[in-house]
This record gives C-alpha cells, structure tokens and sequence, in this order.
C-alpha cells in the first residue's frame, strides 16, 4: 500500500514537472516596442537570444544616425540586430539574463534583461552596471501578420 502511495507521489511530481516546462514561456516571435514606433524580432542566435528590427513606423529613423562610429551611421536601422546574448536565467523560466540592447535613438549599448509576464508582454529593462539602476519598458506580442517587415532603403 505505502509503495502504490510513493509511486503515485512521484508520478504526480514527474508530470507536474513536465507541465511546468512546457508551460515557460518562449520570447521568440514579434514584440511591439512601447512607444509603438518599431517591431523587434526576438530569435534564437549563436550567442543565445537575439533580436532584430522587424518593421520601423512609417516617417521613423531609417539609418544608424546616432552611431558614436561615424562610419556606422549610415547602416539601415531595418534588420539590424538591437538585442544579444540573452541566456534564459536557470532560476526563472521566464527571465533572460546577460544580454545587451542596443539604444538607436542614442547609439547607446546598454546591458539588459528580458522578463516574460504571460505569453503577451515582456518587460524589457535596460541599465548600466545593476539593474536597479535602469529603465523598463512593456513590450506587446504581434503577430507576423498584423504588420508588414520592413526592407532596407534604397541603396543600403
């Protein structure tokens, strides 16, 4: 009876293990950036998690115009890769750590943190040194099919 009792037990915590790792969230697809002005693609890299501008507002930056390197300033700003190296914390499922975001409209690296709350928000926090000392933002999930990728300019 005590055996049927311990085997019942650890057959419950073997699947309450396996739903909770299917249950971590996955960063990866679209995110619309808070101030609504450019989609971001998160996806998987050589260094970890990656992303990537997926599609800018129409009338916003087009190039890499604040690039403290001069002679990155004329590099489209669409594909451009803005987030690396993120690696899931072993902690948290729902969190990426170790990463660093690039800042555009300043030019700008900045180390960074991803928190996913749900499957359709991700705070996304940028700081120098300790994240205490930073700024977050809320990201909203989209879908490939709500927007049209953006191409690179002319001539880029």
């Amino acid at each position: 009876m005590m055996g049927r009792v311990l085997a019942a037990l650890l057959g419950s915590v073997f699947v309450l293990s396996a739903v909770q790792a299917q249950a971590a969230p996955d960063p990866r697809g679209f995110w619309l950036i808070e101030n609504e002005r450019s989609i971001i693609e998160l996806y998987d890299c050589d260094s970890g998690l990656c992303g990537r501008i997926a599609w800018i507002i129409e009338g916003g930056m087009e190039y890499d115009t604040a690039n403290p390197d001069e002679s990155l300033r004329d590099r489209p700003l669409c594909g451009l890769d803005i987030l690396w190296g993120f690696q899931r914390d072993s902690r948290d499922e729902t969190t990426w750590r170790d990463g660093e975001i690039y800042k555009a409209d300043d030019g700008d690296i900045y180390s960074a943190r991803l928190r996913m709350i749900g499957e359709r928000e991700l705070d996304v926090r940028g700081f120098v040194g300790i994240a205490l000392f930073g700024s977050s933002q809320s990201w909203t999930r989209v879908s490939a099919d709500d927007f049209e990728r953006c191409t690179p300019p002319d001539g880029a």
